[in-house]
């Protein structure tokens, strides 16, 4: 899961709380990583017409070699609006929020401090975790889990 931070403007993980989305080599690499968080430009990303799109470089997330398969990479790449550059942002707790416009930052596109998996828009839709204590890769998770 992750979850949008107001104050470095990055995309957190929830399992590694002081670490952030960073492309690789302080953005001279297509290799998305999670590192500490530093909000360095190549740490900002924008959800913005179901795609990830990095607030300097303009390239977007996306499942690379569109393989929609287990343990796929997730890195950046030119945008060419290909479904495997689209993806849902599904936020773990909506039925219990009674205000959904609430703390809502229309800049970046996200709901702040609120946990959400991001769900490729390929097939199987499957979610973008972490591997390896740092890796960005796809992985399949059950419905039942998406709703907790």
């Amino acid at each position: 899961m992750w979850y949008f931070d107001q104050v470095s403007k990055t995309i957190h993980s929830k399992k590694h709380i002081i670490k952030s989305w960073d492309i690789q080599n302080a953005g001279k690499s297509n290799n998305v990583q999670i590192w500490n968080t530093n909000s360095g430009w190549w740490q900002i990303f924008k959800y913005v017409k179901n795609s990830f799109v990095n607030a300097k470089s303009n390239k977007v997330l996306e499942v690379q070699g569109n393989k929609d398969q287990e343990g796929q990479e997730v890195g950046v790449w030119n945008r060419h609006n290909g479904s495997n550059q689209k993806w849902n942002v599904k936020y773990t707790d909506e039925h219990d929020i009674d205000e959904p416009t609430k703390g809502y930052n229309k800049d970046f596109g996200f709901y702040i401090g609120r946990p959400f998996y991001i769900v490729s828009k390929l097939p199987m839709k499957r979610v973008v975790d972490v591997v390896g204590g740092r890796w960005l890769r796809l992985k399949t998770v059950t419905v039942n889990k998406l709703s907790q």
